[in-house]
């Protein structure tokens, strides 16, 4: 006999009573006996506690499942005492808080489980939440006889499958088609309850796992969107936003003080539980906060800011340092700012288009918008009527309207921009429905709704004019000449040619992007800045900034993949950056080593004391933190030093330890035990070529370099500079060029102030790395390579610390206060 066992308690502590939630139009737990009752089975049960049974009996049984009470904590115990009441020979088992479980994997389950004939299977690779078990009763039996493990019984399979010694368990992966294991489905907190709510809201009745995976991609991340709803400022925001979320996991804030004309119709749509109204009882669960509000207060911004990363769109205001990211998409007069990315292919244009633009005009159309805080529909359909056009008026609200000769009032329709082509001229203000318009080969005239937006409207060559200019007889003068109703501006003819771009799509991409604090300054430190760190420079995929509290410049969002330092990080990658392997450049590698050894040693023995001195026959001991293939370990063995290496590369620590030779552990830096991999807790010197600026968080970092180090020991690293003649004359470009593991751009002469928080005294700073050919006036003349002038710019860099690489050289005063 098989019985379906669907587990499932009340007294959830991270979200009480989630099994009876609403979602949808029935509850978590009735979408769970949904989709395990398409599986076949003999009899089909909730197993429940004690303490849930009243409440969740009639649940079960409304949806054709038996109910079952027993323990509420020795959860193993209450399946054996189900399977000895009902002589199961098989079960399968659910849980009540996975409302969308792929009923297809559960039937290929059991099919699995009667083909292998073992004591548990499972599907590996599927979401988090849509998977189940299956396994023999009689084995579970006998399991429970012999654990006490807590684990075991609260978790039931454990008991099988932790104890391969007596019970078969097969764990196989999952056809291709279910193999989704980054996606989460299942109902464990509050961001769950709201991720399900969507996924629940797209797949209605359309229920199988293919669905059920197409909207858990897309509600794997939270966002909260920010729209203007302010009385003025057009519904242009909003509805990009309610657009947005159709294809979006988002919550829309609306404050209370919201007085946008109609914005209760624009909202019937969207349910209650998505609507925000309140900031302060807005819980930090967003992945992304995504502001499209004109222009924003400054306590505005702030608070966005705290909830999560913040991307604004299209934003006005002189605040925007708060921002992560930047997005312009309509094209606005230049800003003092800069954006991440500025791109009008976001704006959704129309299919339906015509195929030659009108010679005279004779259709208007006119579109304000949501409102028309000006008042000028009206007045725009008079002028244009008494020169004998035939005029459609878009209006929200067609009662106690003046009725004018030649012109019609039709209501606001959701897909405006598929019927534009229908007109030879579309009158609106500076907009979507503007540019929507210029994409359907219709002609565009704008109306002044502000000194602002006539002010847009002429820079980017619109027909405008001004309230007090909309007259009959200047209607007359333009509909003369029709040309003019087609702007020609650069930014209007790009739009026709721009790559259409999916916004929802992108922004789902911005919701993966990480914000990154200030890898030096403590948590305290940061806690004290009362503005955001200043922004030196925004790219598509990152955005960099300069600490108001060190200096230190370091990426302060990014969107790049976190990269994995395999083998092809030295090879391939390498070769496509220098011509050769890592193993083809090891010598040239190490002869920057040996150099560096000679400044290592000279330090050492001056500072050292004079018994350790007289002591020469005594190694001193040097760890090379990310010691890659070997380079500098080999140098420093040369030059008397006993080396110890470590590195995160696998392949790399096995090059080192099996051909090198050497002492060498795999282990993620500042998360290593020296003691337990090579005997020492202390380094008479600690080195780090150009690794420093791979990790996100220094503070650690240093912490741990100052704890390995002996009092008077050395602390070397080289590092690109942020002072180098790259940066000083190409700064934009420098910033651009920097590899996405980059977090943190030092500046040599900040190097001894950063460095002194954490006990160290420089010593020495070797600029290396000279370019003269970066130098602007050498770049401008055609001079002989490697001549003069290419010799006196190297000798200038040297002596003007220009390179665009430096080594430091520091030693270890004290050890810090723990």
């Amino acid at each position: 006999m098989t019985i379906l066992i669907i587990q499932s308690r009340l007294s959830s502590k991270r979200l009480p009573k989630k099994a009876l939630l609403p979602l949808g139009e029935k509850t978590i737990l009735s979408w769970v006996f949904a989709s395990m009752k398409k599986v076949k089975a003999d009899r089909y049960f909730l197993a429940t506690d004690y303490d849930s049974e009243a409440e969740l009996k009639p649940v079960a049984e409304s949806n054709g499942f038996e109910c079952f009470a027993g323990p509420k904590d020795d959860v193993l115990k209450r399946f054996c005492l189900l399977i000895e009441q009902t002589n199961a020979d098989t079960v399968l088992r659910a849980t009540g808080d996975n409302p969308f479980l792929f009923s297809e994997a559960a039937t290929a389950s059991l099919e699995r489980f009667a083909e292998l004939s073992c004591d548990y299977f499972t599907f590996l690779g599927l979401p988090h939440g849509s998977g189940v078990e299956v396994f023999n009763a009689h084995s579970l039996l006998e399991a429970e006889k012999h654990t006490q493990d807590s684990y075991d019984r609260e978790h039931v399979a454990p008991a099988l499958y932790n104890h391969k010694d007596k019970f078969e368990s097969v764990f196989e992966q999952s056809p291709e088609k279910w193999n989704f294991p980054l996606l989460r489905t299942t109902v464990d907190t509050a961001k769950d309850y709201r991720r399900s709510q969507f996924i629940a809201e797209n797949l209605k009745a359309n229920i199988n796992a293919e669905k059920i995976i197409e909207y858990a991609k897309k509600s794997q991340k939270l966002i909260l969107f920010v729209p203007s709803v302010k009385k003025g400022q057009g519904t242009g925001h909003l509805r990009r936003c309610l657009s947005l979320m159709k294809s979006v996991l988002a919550d829309i804030y609306i404050p209370k003080n919201a007085d946008l004309i109609g914005l209760d119709e624009f909202l019937l749509e969207i349910p209650d539980y998505a609507i925000k109204r309140n900031l302060e009882n807005i819980e930090n669960n967003y992945d992304l906060v995504v502001t499209d509000a004109f222009s924003l207060k400054k306590e505005e911004i702030q608070q966005f800011s705290k909830i999560a990363p913040l991307v604004s769109i299209d934003e006005g205001s002189k605040y925007t340092n708060y921002s992560d990211y930047i997005l312009d998409i309509i094209p606005a007069l230049k800003y003092k700012r800069k954006s991440n990315l500025t791109c009008s292919g976001f704006i959704p244009l129309p299919e339906k288009r015509r195929s030659i633009m009108p010679k005279s005009i004779e259709k208007v159309l006119i579109a304000i918008g949501g409102e028309d805080p000006a008042g000028l529909s009206l007045v725009a359909a008079k002028a244009f009527a008494e020169n004998g056009c035939n005029v459609t008026v878009l209006i929200r609200n067609r009662e106690n309207i003046e009725q004018i000769r030649g012109v019609r009032y039709i209501n606001f329709s959701p897909n405006l921009k598929e019927r534009l082509y229908t007109y030879d001229l579309v009158v609106t203000h500076y907009g979507f429905t503007a540019f929507e318009s210029i994409a359907a080969q219709c002609g565009v005239f704008l109306l002044g709704t502000s000194p602002l937006h006539v002010k847009l409207a002429r820079n980017f060559g619109f027909a405008v004019l001004s309230k007090n200019q909309l007259k009959a007889e200047n209607i007359k003068k333009l509909l003369k000449v029709p040309q003019k109703f087609f702007p020609k501006s650069k930014e209007m003819i790009a739009l026709h040619e721009c790559e259409q771009r999916n916004l929802a799509e992108f922004i789902c991409d911005l919701a993966d992007g990480k914000k990154i604090d200030c890898p030096i300054c403590s948590s305290i430190e940061k806690a004290r800045k009362k503005s955001p760190d200043k922004v030196v420079a925004r790219f598509e995929n990152r955005t960099i900034r300069k600490c108001s509290s060190c200096g230190m410049i370091y990426l302060s969002w990014s969107i790049d993949k976190q990269k994995q330092y395999s083998s092809s990080y030295f090879f391939e990658d390498y070769k496509k950056q220098y011509g050769k392997t890592y193993l083809e450049d090891f010598l040239y590698i190490k002869s920057q080593g040996i150099r560096r050894c000679i400044i290592i040693d000279k330090i050492f023995w001056k500072n050292i004391s004079s018994e350790t001195r007289r002591a020469k026959s005594t190694f001193p001991s040097v760890l090379d933190v990310g010691c890659a293939y070997g380079p500098f370990l080999s140098a420093a063995y040369d030059a008397g030093w006993n080396v110890f290496g470590t590195d995160i590369a696998a392949e790399a620590v096995d090059y080192v330890a099996e051909t090198l030779k050497y002492k060498v552990c795999r282990a993620d830096f500042p998360k290593i035990d020296t003691k337990a991999a090579f005997g020492k807790n202390h380094f008479d010197a600690l080195t780090m070529w150009f690794v420093i600026e791979h990790f996100q968080n220094l503070e650690p970092v240093l912490t741990k370099v100052n704890s390995l180090l002996k009092k008077g020991g050395i602390f070397a690293f080289s590092t690109p500079s942020a002072s180098g003649v790259s940066a000083k004359f190409r700064k934009e470009q420098f910033l651009l060029n920097s590899p996405s593991d980059h977090y943190s751009l030092w500046q040599p002469e900040l190097c001894n102030s950063i460095l002194k928080k954490f006990g160290f005294k420089v010593i020495k700073i070797v600029s290396t790395g000279m370019h003269p050919e970066r130098f602007p006036y050498y770049d401008k003349h055609e001079f002989e390579p490697k001549g003069f002038m290419y010799k006196l710019l190297s000798f200038y860099s040297s002596v003007a610390s220009l390179g665009d690489t430096f080594e430091i050289y520091c030693i270890k005063e004290k050890d810090l206060q723990k």
